[in-house]
């Protein structure tokens, strides 16, 4: 079994992601990008094309930019393909956990949506921080 992860999103994101995604972690084979509206192609044929080179045994990762937006729309119809899991709202934490992932076997669905809330995690106001310090720290 393999894991593919998929990035896809509109115009150029996911192309951003995966030079990012290799510059902290090398190369990634298995590492497969669609830039919707890049070209005169249809997203349908791109999406179908992407899926059907993907072995049905092999596990697929698909991270998605916006809920609503086409680009989620076109990879929904995959969402019960066997050992494929769709998130939507990426971000660089969570594409970068997915590629450091063992891929002894699948993921569970639960192990997917822990991953998400990890992910979820990193989302933060960062004006909130506090970085006065304690009395205890002069």
């Amino acid at each position: 079994m393999q894991r593919h992860l998929i990035i896809a999103s509109h115009d150029r994101l996911a192309l951003g992601f995966k030079q990012t995604i290799e510059f902290i972690s090398g190369k990634q084979n298995n590492l497969h990008i669609l830039t919707a509206y890049t070209d005169n192609k249809p997203i349908e044929s791109k999406v179908s094309e992407i899926m059907n080179e993907i072995d049905p045994k092999n596990e697929v990762i698909i991270l998605t930019d916006m809920l609503a937006g086409s680009v989620n729309q076109k990879f929904f119809l995959y969402k019960n393909r066997p050992h494929t899991h769709i998130v939507t709202g990426m971000n660089l934490p969570l594409a970068l956990a997915f590629v450091m992932e063992s891929s002894d076997g699948y993921l569970s669905e639960s192990y997917v949506r822990n991953m998400v809330e990890q992910a979820r995690e990193q989302l933060i106001y960062v004006n909130d921080i506090d970085t006065s310090l304690d009395s205890e720290d002069e």
